[in-house]
Parts: structure tokens; C-alpha cells; sequence
């Protein structure tokens, strides 16, 4: 279960927005220890006393962050789990929060790594509308080294990028987030950070060429 979205657009002196996905300085990572957990499929990691926004539609356990969008100050370059995971699952802009186009392909914008968007291209980075990209080619630091830009007709949820366990010991593989399918059997032993799509029918743009 995910909670109803919002569009509301905290400000800040530091940029003209902050990007609705981003976290604030209030918002705690909070950990609890993972338990062995038989659910539907078989066994996995969970949380004793689990919530409603503890995993996500396809059941995957998903890392705790408190709820406190505009508390505090933003940190620009750290990720709200379920903010992320609700514009992903919503296809809401990552940037105002609102709804992207229903009746037609979603703009995404991704780092320039020295090629177009590819078909097939995994991402955890979620769509975002026209004026917000032209806002985060123009502030986001590390989309004004470089980014690309396409027209996705389908993107598709993939699976997540978390930390994956060991099915005995229940302790972390690794501390690097690790991108796991939902089709592979360890997605179960895996604490979602972020969601991760694969995007589809994909056109390259210039944003300079979109009409607003």
C-alpha cells in the first residue's frame, strides 16, 4: 500500500525548488533489525511489526525514512525511499510532484554517460514534466556536466536497487545498493531503497525543441 500523492512545492533560498523526491533534514532513515519472514513465494527478510508502507506492491520489504517533507533543510542529493518509490510506481514528476501526461510517452532525464537513453535503459531517476526539466538541466549539478533526454512510451518497473542479505546469516552482502529484478529470487532477501524501471519506445529530444 502507498499513500495518496502530493504536488506541494516546498521552497528554499539555495535553488528555485526542491526536487519533490528529495529528502529533508528531518526525514530519519530508520532500520529495524530484518527478521526471517515466510510470506507468499517462501521465505525472506522482513520487519518485526511491519507497516503499510513497508513493502511495496509486488511485496518487496523496503527501507524506513520518516515522513517530513519541508522540515528542516533539503538534502539535495540524498533520495526519499518513498517519495521516490510513489513518483516511480505514479509517474509523477520528480521535480513539482505532479502528474506527468496520461494520454502519451513520459519525459525522462538522465546523466549524460556518452550515448542517447537506450531501449531497454534501467533507471532510478523518475520522469519529470517539461518546465521542471529545463529547471533541473539548469541547476541540478550534475545534470549541467551533461544529460540526455527521451520520450518513453513505456516505461516498466523492473525491480529495486537495495541492499541484498544473506539467506542464513541474514547479514548484508554488500553496503552498495545492488539492482535486483523483481523476477529474481533474491529480491526477497533484498531492502529496497530505490525502484527501478526499464524504459521503453524511447525517443531522444532536445529540450530546447519541447513546447512547454
Amino acid at each position: 500500500m502507498e499513500p495518496a500523492a502530493t504536488s506541494a512545492r516546498p521552497r528554499t533560498s539555495r535553488l528555485s525548488t526542491v526536487p519533490y523526491i528529495a529528502s529533508w533534514s528531518q526525514e530519519r532513515m530508520r532500520r529495524p533489525p530484518v527478521v526471517r519472514r515466510v510470506g507468499v513465494g517462501g521465505e525472506g527478510i522482513g520487519f518485526a511489526g511491519e507497516g503499510a508502507y513497508d513493502r511495496d506492491w509486488r511485496g518487496v520489504l523496503w527501507m524506513r525514512q520518516t515522513l517530513a517533507r519541508g522540515k528542516g533543510h533539503p538534502r539535495y542529493h540524498t533520495v526519499h525511499t518513498l517519495r521516490q518509490r510513489r513518483a516511480m510506481r505514479h509517474m509523477l514528476c520528480q521535480v513539482c510532484g505532479g502528474p506527468t501526461p496520461q494520454d502519451g510517452p513520459r519525459l525522462f532525464v538522465l546523466r549524460d554517460v556518452g550515448r542517447p537513453v537506450e531501449e531497454g535503459e534501467r533507471t532510478t531517476a523518475p520522469p519529470v514534466c517539461v518546465p521542471c526539466a529545463r529547471i533541473s538541466v539548469r541547476e541540478c549539478p550534475r545534470l549541467r556536466e551533461g544529460h540526455v533526454a527521451a520520450l518513453v512510451g513505456r516505461p516498466y518497473a523492473w525491480g529495486v536497487a537495495g541492499i541484498v542479505h544473506h539467506p542464513v546469516t541474514l547479514e548484508p552482502l554488500d553496503t552498495a545498493l545492488q539492482e535486483v529484478s523483481y523476477e529474481d529470487l533474491a529480491v526477497r532477501w533484498t531492502l529496497a531503497h530505490r525502484l527501478v524501471m526499464t524504459l521503453h519506445d524511447c525517443t531522444p529530444v532536445d529540450l530546447d525543441a519541447l513546447a512547454p
